[in-house]
């Protein structure tokens, strides 16, 4: 008898272990989209182009919301007065690829905004 509770509580403290090891998918949540408005976009593109280089284009890879940023391209934290002035950049890193101004979820290397000039 004593054998059939022991099953029971290791399929409890397996299960217990299970949802603790799923933790870091709370994480993805800290990579969602960053809301911005149009003008909000066009400072961070003017700010970041002024001061970043732009890097080329690693093969294989597309500046996309949700996509991993490879490690050959350099991350900057958003300048401060940027995060000062919208503080849902704050923490974030900012990158220049082909043009464009790509923020970046510094924890994941998620991707989290991509701003193009506008003409």
């Amino acid at each position: 008898m004593p054998i059939r509770l022991f099953v029971p509580v290791v399929a409890v403290s397996l299960s217990c272990g299970a949802a603790a090891a799923q933790t870091p998918a709370l994480d993805a949540a800290d990579a969602l989209p960053v809301e911005l408005s149009a003008a909000q976009k066009q400072t961070i593109y003017q700010s970041v182009s002024q001061t970043q280089k732009n890097n080329a284009e690693p093969t294989g890879f597309r500046a996309a919301v949700g996509a991993a940023v490879p490690e050959a391209i350099e991350l900057a934290p958003v300048p401060a007065t940027i995060a000062n002035l919208m503080p849902q950049t704050k923490g974030l890193e900012s990158t220049m690829v082909e043009g464009q101004v790509v923020l970046v979820e510094p924890k994941s290397k998620q991707i989290v905004a991509v701003i193009v000039s506008e003409p």
